[in-house]
């Protein structure tokens, strides 16, 4: 499947290009602003003035890098690319996991990385930025206008890039989907139009980048809706490890808080290998963003269970997502590795399912020695989330029950990569199985890149998705991530 996708991408736009990098570089140069750059590979500045690639396995390449400073720039880019059909793909904050971008070819890299700017107006409760800020640029800002934000769970990970396919973690619960926050956006088509969308202003442009941004354009600028503080902006982390024999008792609590979360209550689970404690454990984080009586009480089940290691403590919101997982997201954050990711979303909690997958864990790190390798499993509230109708936007996943996402990496040899491919359709296989009619259905930034744009988007919203595509992107340049034709 995954082969026959790249291929379909691949027919889309014309990579053998007639123009050699010294001409488009000599073009841009003459037709961007003065703040722009335009570099080659071989130059010194390139790998230091564009965002690094932070996945390097299946990865794009390029031939021209090109640093706009202006939306003008930008639009200037993408009609030189279309009219001589050389591919292109916009980088914001550089985090991704889909193998389908490694159908682009000897294309530009259109780096974002000027527009990083984080305007907070604490009195209309709004923040604006640009297209390559992160979620750990906009915490500080936030915050100290006594805001909050859903946000992802990784700070470095692009808020723009992220919000576009839909948008989940930890404040979910009482905020819904980060979409849910998006008021408006300044995008650069397809078309090479520089454009307004919003729920009063081409809305259904804006319906279809709630959910499937990537495939109409470039987002230059991005504004949402702030909240007050909950809890006065700090919340209750609790991060736990656990032994691979607590795993009955562990399993079964996650099952038990399935579907019945309270609001505030996000869970994040791994299944992952401990060198400190030289075995495969079941790690826990437990965020409640609410009083922290209330929230050791809810999370009592996990303070009473038999740890190897705990931490609770309150963090402020601007902190939470740096610290909490025992400070994992600083390793999260360390660019130009190989990364390989699988992702599903799961409508049951089922625990031999669980155990299974443990047992899996073991004797593949044992054979391997693939040890930063794991599986998470995230649960987020759906009140809130399901308060928004399912037509509302193009995200289709509002009743997802679970978040589930096999990430692998330290990986550099074929065996290991056909080691990993192998263990990682098995497992996932039986995931889909536990889905029943379901099937294989994945949130679109988790997703591998085999699954096929059913999977992505749903069959049922693919034709309005068809019909803003074929008036916004009519030439279908914007394929490379997760794409669809019309």
């Amino acid at each position: 499947m995954a082969a026959a996708l790249i291929l379909s991408l691949l027919s889309v736009v014309n990579l053998a290009s007639a123009i050699d990098a010294a001409t488009i570089q000599a073009y841009l140069k003459d037709n961007l602003s003065s703040g722009s750059e335009v570099l080659l590979p071989s130059d010194s500045a390139y790998a230091s003035d564009l965002t690094e690639r932070w996945n390097a396995y299946d990865a794009p390449s390029y031939i021209v890098g090109v640093k706009p400073a202006t939306a003008e720039d930008v639009s200037t880019i993408i009609k030189y690319a279309s009219n001589n059909s050389i591919p292109f793909l916009g980088t914001g904050g550089g985090h991704g996991y889909t193998t389908t971008t490694s159908a682009l070819q000897n294309g530009i890299n259109l780096d974002l990385s000027a527009f990083d700017s984080v305007s907070v107006d604490e009195s209309a409760s709004t923040m604006t930025i640009g297209g390559a800020v992160t979620f750990g640029d906009i915490l500080d800002p936030v915050f100290a206008a006594g805001k909050e934000i859903q946000t992802g769970s990784c700070s470095c990970v692009g808020m723009v890039g992220a919000t576009l396919g839909g948008g989940i973690g930890p404040y979910q619960g009482l905020h819904g989907l980060i979409i849910d926050a998006l008021d408006s956006v300044t995008i650069v088509t397809g078309t090479g139009d520089i454009v307004n969308a919003s729920a009063s202003e081409n809305s259904d442009l804006f319906w279809g980048i709630k959910g499937a941004g990537q495939n109409f354009g470039i987002i230059t600028s991005a504004t949402y809706t702030l909240h007050d503080q909950t809890n006065s902006g700090s919340a209750l982390n609790g991060d736990f490890l656990f032994p691979a024999s607590e795993n009955a008792t562990i399993f079964q609590i996650l099952k038990d808080f399935a579907g019945n979360q309270p609001d505030a209550l996000s869970l994040t689970t791994a299944i992952q290998y401990s060198s400190t404690f030289n075995s495969t454990v079941i790690m826990v984080n437990a965020v409640y963003a609410g009083a922290e009586a209330e929230g050791r009480e809810v999370i009592a089940p996990f303070l009473d269970a038999t740890s190897l290691q705990s931490n609770v403590t309150t963090i402020p919101w601007n902190r939470l997502i740096h610290e909490n997982r025992f400070g994992a997201d600083a390793l999260g954050c360390i660019a130009g590795a190989n990364q390989a990711a699988y992702g599903l979303n799961l409508y049951e909690y089922d625990v031999a399912t669980h155990q299974a997958a443990l047992d899996a864990y073991v004797a593949f790190y044992a054979a391997t020695g693939l040890t930063t390798s794991y599986t998470v499993v995230e649960m987020f509230p759906t009140k809130v989330t399901l308060q928004t109708a399912d037509d509302a936007t193009a995200y289709p996943y509002r009743n997802t029950l679970a978040y589930l996402f096999m990430s692998f990496s330290g990986f550099s040899t074929d065996d290991q990569t056909s080691a990993i491919s192998d263990f990682a359709l098995e497992r996932r296989a039986v995931w889909v199985e536990l889905n029943s009619d379901k099937g294989l259905e994945v949130y679109v930034n988790y997703a591998h890149g085999d699954e096929g744009r059913d999977a992505w988007y749903t069959a049922a919203k693919l034709p309005k998705l068809e019909s803003i595509k074929s008036t916004w992107d009519p030439s279908n340049l914007f394929n490379f991530t997760n794409g669809f034709t019309y």
